[in-house]
This record gives structure tokens, C-alpha cells and sequence, in this order.
């Protein structure tokens, strides 16, 4: 346990978290997650994903510790009125990828807990995993090995993959050797680079790493509770450019809209990156509301195109997450601010 861990735990103990939990009731807690982790995708991104275990034990205790889980769009609305109830909670998954139907939506339906899922569509319609993920993926099962400078830039040298460092300069490097690939021509590099490693991968033969779910696979998930709203279609941003900001949303609606009823109004940024510049655009283009990456609450004078989340994951420890849901980590935020503003005028 970390020291930061260790003095949670005591503070815990103490009743911060009682006491924060108080002061913080009205606050709007969003909490985000990405993908249930199917094998051992956990131990390779703990950020990203999570284990089935860990994200029952999450809900149960937001059960049972009486946190109103609310649908997104009913949230909002309480919020801007002042009338959302104690401790109220949204949960968001990011992207869609395809154990958040087969592994998390069981669990929330268990619960009754309703969800939104912010959904990239350009994976959803090719069908095939997702490539810069799943390539970090193969280089990291292949790190006790050293990687062909085949797979490389042209003048570059083979690369020990034990450090983490040279392994993401790797994936940079055939990142950019790939970018004039096609779809097809990317998986089967990843099919050639998992035999130069001896990693056990073929997602031609049935395998379920790294894909997002398909069509088929969304379009009974608003049934059990689950929400689809945007997330791009290509998992990009653009900061300058309107008019591929317009297609990002215009593309992810429209695929969307073929799988789905209902109105497709709230967004979240890919990979939490945004700018004040594209709040106009998004307006523009009937977004009602945008969450960010950005850690905190949310209250009614929280911009509706800069909501704060939670990111859960399975690097969060259960205390870690009790601390944040109860108000704490968002209490001591605040306190940094505070003596950050007062540091400035000294």
C-alpha cells in the first residue's frame, strides 16, 4: 500500500469521508470507464481496463451505500434546475468496446443501474480491433523479446522491448509507417508482428481483444438501460477545423442513428481533449452536452460543454475509490486551489 493509499485509509477512519460525503452532497459525481478487461488486458492498460470482479465490487458499493444512480439527460436536467438529489451519480462508459455489453451490462442490469455509452463508430462499422491499442498491446505481451527493424521505419534499428519507453517509440514508429495503410493491410501487420513476437493472437479466428462492439451488438443495449450518444466517428478532435469537427459528429450521428432511436445530443471529447474554440460548433451542431477528462463535480454553474468526471479503472484502489466518490479527493482539490490562489498573492 502507498503512502498516499495509507493515509486514505486513516482519514477514512477518521470520518473525513463521512464528513465529505456531506458537504459535497449536491454535487454531481460522473464516473467514467472504458473497457471490462476479457483476458488480461487489465495487467497491459490498468487505466483503460478493468476486471469484471473490481467493476461488480465498484457497484455494489455504490448500492449499497445509497448513491442515486440517474440517467445522464435526467441528471442535467436536476442539476441546472437545483433539484438533483444527494449524492446523485452518472456512470459513462467510453468508446464502446465489446466487454462493456457482454460483462458490464449484466451488472448494471443486476442493479438497475442505468448507463450512457459514449460510442466511436469507424471500428463499429469496419468490424476489426481497434490497431494503434492493439499494437501496444502485442509489443508489450512481446517484451522479453527484441523487434525486427522490419517492422520499423526504413534506417531504423531493431528494439529491445523490456522497457516501456522503447516500446511505445516502437509503436510510434510503425504508427507512422502505417499511415497510408489500409484497414486490412493494418490487421495483417498485427497478425505478422504477433508471430515475430510468439504472441497467441489471430483476430481472424474468433478472437475478441480490442474490438468494439458491432451493430448488432449495441442495438439491444438501450433496452437494458444503456444509452448511445457521441464520441466521433474516428476517435479525433481537430482544434482548427470546423468543418472536420462538423463531419466528426455529423459521421458518428449518422451511424449511430442506424442502430438506434432517440435523439443523439450528448458527447464526450476522445480522449478528453477539447478546446474552448469548438463549445460554438458543438452548440451548432445540437450538443446539449459534452464530458471531459477532467477530474471533480459538477454543479449548476458547471459549463453543460465541460462536465468533470471520474476515470475509474483497474489502477484505482478501492479506497482511492471511496475517496473520490465520497467528496474527498474533490475536497482536496479544492484546498490545493485555494492555497495555490493564495501562494499567487504572496
Amino acid at each position: 500500500m502507498s503512502f498516499r493509499q495509507t493515509m486514505l485509509v486513516v482519514f477514512k477512519a477518521l470520518g473525513g469521508f463521512a464528513l465529505a460525503r456531506m458537504v459535497t452532497r449536491r454535487g454531481l459525481r460522473i464516473i467514467c470507464y472504458h473497457g471490462i478487461s476479457l483476458r488480461d488486458e487489465h495487467y497491459f492498460q490498468p487505466k483503460l481496463f478493468i476486471r469484471e470482479n473490481t467493476f461488480r465490487e465498484r457497484m455494489a458499493y455504490l448500492k449499497r451505500h445509497g448513491y442515486p444512480i440517474l440517467p445522464l439527460d435526467e441528471a442535467l436536467n436536476l442539476m441546472y434546475r437545483g433539484e438533483l438529489p444527494s449524492w446523485a451519480a452518472v456512470i459513462t462508459f467510453d468508446d464502446g468496446w465489446l466487454g462493456i455489453g457482454t460483462k458490464a451490462a449484466p451488472v448494471l442490469v443486476n442493479y438497475g443501474f442505468p448507463s450512457t455509452l459514449y460510442v466511436t463508430t469507424r471500428n463499429v462499422v469496419n468490424e476489426m480491433p481497434v490497431f494503434d491499442v492493439a499494437l501496444r498491446y502485442l509489443l508489450w505481451k512481446g517484451r522479453e523479446k527484441v523487434l525486427d527493424s522490419c517492422f520499423l521505419n526504413r534506417g531504423s534499428k531493431d528494439v529491445d522491448l523490456s522497457s516501456p519507453a522503447q516500446r511505445e517509440r516502437a509503436a510510434c514508429d510503425i504508427d507512422e509507417a502505417v499511415k497510408s495503410f489500409d484497414d486490412r493491410s493494418k490487421q495483417d501487420l498485427l497478425l505478422k508482428l504477433a508471430q515475430a513476437l510468439d504472441v497467441d493472437w489471430n483476430p481472424d479466428d474468433g478472437s475478441q481483444l480490442f474490438r468494439l462492439m458491432t451493430a448488432d451488438q449495441l442495438a439491444p443495449l438501450p433496452r437494458q438501460g444503456m444509452d448511445l450518444q457521441l464520441h466521433t466517428h474516428r476517435h479525433c478532435m481537430p482544434v482548427n477545423d470546423q468543418e472536420g469537427v462538423e463531419s466528426e459528429i455529423t459521421d458518428n450521428r449518422a451511424t449511430l442513428a442506424r442502430i438506434v432511436d432517440g435523439p443523439l445530443q450528448h458527447f464526450c471529447y476522445p480522449s478528453g481533449e477539447f478546446h474552448p474554440i469548438h463549445f460554438p460548433w458543438l452548440r451548432a451542431l445540437g450538443i446539449e452536452s459534452a464530458t471531459t477528462c477532467l477530474a471533480g463535480f459538477n454543479y449548476p454553474d458547471t459549463d453543460r460543454l465541460e462536465l468533470r468526471r471520474f476515470l475509474d479503472g483497474e489502477n484505482i484502489t478501492q479506497v482511492e475509490f471511496e475517496a473520490e466518490i465520497s467528496g474527498f479527493l474533490e475536497l482536496m482539490r479544492g484546498l490545493r486551489r485555494v492555497i495555490g490562489k493564495d501562494k499567487q498573492h504572496i
